[in-house]
């Protein structure tokens, strides 16, 4: 799951706070260079109070110095420190790897009431698949010495390989391609994640810069369903209360189905006349780790307002879930109760997030602006958003009309005669 938005171009920091707060947290940088298969790890501070200047504390300042630092490697020029071949931490099998990895980067953090996830870098959610992940691949049996197999997690970091990796890759392929690329997407991260941390010297996915291992991104297919026909109206003519109530939000602010789930009464924002006006998603409940605040619409209010008490007609308390129970107990899913709804209504191949690229959809065809529509769904940039919704047949169809009306026009422009002037001569006295 490496992502190279996130690689910071060779930047880092070895603190424990998230990346996204780096730019003004007040820990020391760091950083990364390979040149000619070597590897050389770089203190910033250290380099620049050997050259007698002021530590880096912005990262504007850091990538200055990592492209002196680059320029002086290149040339040779670079006494301050030698390259250093990253070393292999001998002793450690691929199941302390795997362990230090939940620990380090995902968050586990184990108590003596069950586990827990620091969310620094993964939300839960994420953060358990990885391990379900990890637990899968640890299981595979990879080829030994002698013609004998070994379980991966007691094989020694020092000795995996390529092999090792399409081992892995085969075992998984006939469970289903998606799933053995989420898996294998996995594995790629852990193992670029331990190069970055020296445990070994370079990842098995590849080598000198190629890659020897690929996913298939053909079975990475894109979902384009959209509600057809009255199929809105059938889902809420047969759903629940509960359920009804979500699908109305979900077409009208595109929010997920977990954001929705998790919504407290405290996250509303009313207007003076105490109608609520926003919902304000928090960092720690969107997938971007990121505020959120979106406008809510006349529908969405009508149902707020039909759930702001509890059985007895109090109002709810600010802490309780706007769609959990009837006493504002959160509710963890609604799999059942939509997989329910569909089956009564006849409606095949619908998922709960085909809401959200429905309300995408009709907010782009509505002609509101590619980046107004990334605001509304959350996502961290607009590339995002445009492979998340392309173009729908409506817009299409509406374009093809905007041509055809203006090559009209062109047309009648054309055929229209010329205005002639008649000048009428004065007789002079």
């Amino acid at each position: 799951m490496s992502n190279t938005r996130h690689q910071n171009g060779g930047l880092k920091k070895r603190c424990a706070c998230p990346r996204r707060e780096w730019y003004r947290c007040p820990h020391a940088w760091f950083a990364q260079v390979s040149h000619l298969g070597r590897v050389y790890r770089v203190s910033l501070s250290r380099f620049a109070e050997a050259h007698g200047e002021a530590i880096p504390a912005t990262k504007a300042e850091a990538k200055n110095l990592l492209t002196r630092i680059r320029v002086e490697i290149q040339t040779g020029k670079f006494p301050i420190l030698r390259p250093v071949v990253q070393s292999v931490m001998t002793g450690l099998t691929f199941g302390d790897l795997c362990d230090r990895y939940l620990v380090e980067y995902v968050g586990k953090i184990s108590t003596d009431h069950g586990t827990r996830w620091s969310e620094q870098h993964l939300r839960p959610r994420t953060a358990e698949q990885a391990e379900h992940h990890l637990n899968i691949i640890r299981q595979v049996a990879v080829p030994a010495a002698h013609g004998q197999t070994i379980r991966l997690e007691s094989k020694p970091i020092a000795d995996l390989s390529t092999v090792d990796v399409r081992t892995v890759q085969s075992v998984r392929r006939p469970k289903g391609a998606v799933g053995c690329n989420r898996t294998m997407a996995r594995l790629r991260h852990l193992c670029n994640w331990a190069v970055g941390e020296g445990m070994i010297d370079r990842s098995p996915f590849q080598r000198n810069g190629v890659t020897l291992v690929k996913l298939d991104t053909h079975a990475e297919t894109e979902r384009t369903r959209r509600l057809e026909g009255d199929e809105e109206r059938r889902l809420l003519q047969h759903a629940s209360p509960h359920l009804r109530a979500l699908i109305v939000a979900a077409l009208s602010t595109g929010c997920r189905r977990g954001e929705l789930l998790s919504l407290q009464w405290k996250q509303l924002r009313r207007n003076d006349k105490g109608d609520v006006e926003y919902l304000v998603l928090p960092a720690t409940k969107t997938k971007t780790h990121q505020n959120r605040v979106i406008p809510v619409s006349s529908d969405v209010r009508a149902v707020l307002e039909m759930r702001r008490t509890d059985p007895k007609g109090n109002p709810c308390p600010p802490d309780a879930f706007v769609f959990g129970n009837e006493v504002g107990e959160r509710i963890e899913s609604v799999k059942t109760a939509w997989r329910n709804t569909c089956r009564r209504t006849g409606i095949s191949d619908l998922h709960f997030h085909d809401l959200r690229r429905e309300f995408a959809c009709r907010l782009l065809e509505s002609k509101a602006d590619l980046h107004d529509v990334r605001e509304f769904l959350g996502h961290a940039n607009v590339t995002t958003t445009s492979r998340y919704l392309r173009s729908t047949p409506v817009r299409l169809v509406e374009a093809l009309e905007r041509m055809g009306a203006s090559a009209k026009r062109s047309e009648e422009a054309t055929d229209q005669p010329a205005r002639t002037t008649t000048i009428v001569a004065t007789p002079t006295r």
